[in-house]
């Protein structure tokens, strides 16, 4: 494997984190031990629980991040860096410290820090390179590394191989990282459709009520923009709905990130997305055509005042002209 993962080309084509922790503690910890017990060679108990597992948080910021920005303001920060993925992730950290990636699709994962300490210590850091910013999603899991055979899901907890070379080390820790990401930039577009749906209830609302809509053609429009927006985000512009084309040629790294995709439930979380945003078309499209219809309702009203004005005028001047027919004809 190369030192550096190469990408292949593409093909053409809220103050408050919301947190999408999964497990129950109690269940964790369970799973957690039978790990340690398994491949340690003391046994563990739940008071050093802490001195082996550590938290792993992703952190979705926005739609993407410019990496050489990234880079440029590492370097302006004294923070060392390296690439793991080339035009796709950054790290800095190392074995004895933590370590934390940036990912180009917007994301920060950070490997023994919890949520609080990378929105206090990182990613501020990183912001000045973020684009198309938005409200920071979150997901955090457990992490522990084990000498075991290969890197595996073991239920909600990362089991990263401890003896191993540092740059395959860090590859499997980004396949790990990219499969994270991808729950918290789906939760990112579902919470957009969300404010989408929120926002279009009062005209449900008013239709189910026979009142009249208030919104503007031009409204609808907007927000029918939106929808195909959001839409195109999770179909089009991202690899949220396949494997990214980087692992097509690693099984190994694909393996990770399938698994951390399929305990996060993301297939069926972007299958029940697709249905939503299929309503709200339709919705906006009923909408439309209410707005539709009321225009072409006005235009025919105009027409028959424009026809009835014609009429009176030809009345008037038929009348006009009546007696002079009729003292001709005298």
């Amino acid at each position: 494997m190369n030192s550096v993962l190469a990408r292949p080309p593409k093909k053409p084509l809220k103050p408050n984190l919301h947190t999408l922790r999964r497990s129950n503690p109690n269940d964790a910890d369970s799973a957690i031990l039978s790990l340690l017990e398994k491949h340690s060679q003391s046994p563990v108990g739940p008071a050093e629980l802490q001195q082996h597992v550590r938290p792993v948080t992703s952190i979705t910021v926005g739609g993407s991040i410019n990496l050489g920005k990234a880079a440029s303001i590492l370097t302006s920060h004294g923070l060392n860096h390296r690439v793991v993925v080339e035009d796709e992730v950054l790290s800095w950290g190392g074995r004895h410290e933590s370590d934390v990636m940036v990912l180009a699709n917007g994301t920060l994962v950070g490997w023994g820090m919890t949520e609080a300490q990378m929105m206090k210590a990182h990613v501020p850091t990183i912001m000045d390179a973020v684009q198309e910013r938005c409200e920071p999603e979150s997901e955090e899991m457990d992490f522990v590394e084990l000498d075991t055979n290969a890197s595996f899901m073991q239920g909600d907890i990362l089991v990263l191989q401890s003896q191993q070379e540092e740059q395959q080390r860090l590859l499997e820790m980004a396949a790990f990282a990219l499969g994270l990401s991808r729950a918290t930039r789906l939760s990112v577009l579902e919470e957009s459709l969300e404010r989408h749906i929120r926002l279009t209830r009062e005209n449900s609302e008013a239709l189910s009520k026979g009142l009249r809509l208030d919104s503007k053609e031009e409204d609808i429009l907007r927000m029918t923009g939106r929808l195909f927006l959001i839409r195109g985000k999770l179909n089009l512009y991202s690899e949220l709905i396949e494997t990214p084309d980087l692992y097509w040629s690693e099984p190994t790294l694909e393996k990770i990130y399938e698994a951390v995709s399929r305990r996060l439930d993301v297939s069926s979380r972007i299958s029940i997305m697709n249905r939503k945003l299929d309503y709200m078309t339709e919705e906006q499209r009923a909408l439309l055509g209410v707005l539709n219809e009321k225009k072409s309702t006005r235009l025919e009203w105009i027409i028959i005042v424009l026809i009835m004005v014609e009429v009176c005028f030809e009345t008037f001047h038929f009348v006009e002209k009546w007696p002079r027919n009729e003292e001709e004809r005298v």
